[in-house]
């Protein structure tokens, strides 16, 4: 039984650091916004946040590796995303991401202030 307990936690402590450098997880270290662009028409319009040093290369899914994170702002969710980018701007507070791939940019899919 005591190895049965070894094997699972080894198989749980390998499988949840894979996780947490997964694509997708929280980067691990918050960094402070370089600069903010706003692109795209009033009706399809995106804004690009770019992070000091960029996001660690493991928590960027490879299809779509760029220093530009990219936010839809037709949606209530991506505007309330630029919004807490904009306050962690203008404050220098820094910030963790969370990232998928829409296109060819890392897509921000959660904001950690």
């Amino acid at each position: 039984m005591r190895k049965f307990k070894l094997s699972l936690l080894i198989v749980c402590s390998v499988v949840s650091s894979q996780l947490l450098s997964a694509p997708g997880a929280w980067m691990p270290t918050a960094k402070k916004i370089s600069g903010i662009v706003i692109e795209g028409s009033d009706i399809s319009g995106t804004a690009l946040i770019i992070i000091e040093g960029g996001v660690q290369p493991d928590y960027i899914p490879t299809e779509c590796n760029s220093k530009y994170n990219t936010v839809d702002l037709t949606t209530e969710k991506g505007r309330g995303i630029l919004s807490m980018a904009l306050s962690a701007r203008m404050s220098d507070k820094p910030v963790k991401l969370a990232l998928a791939c829409k296109g060819n940019r890392p897509f921000i899919t959660h904001i950690w202030l």
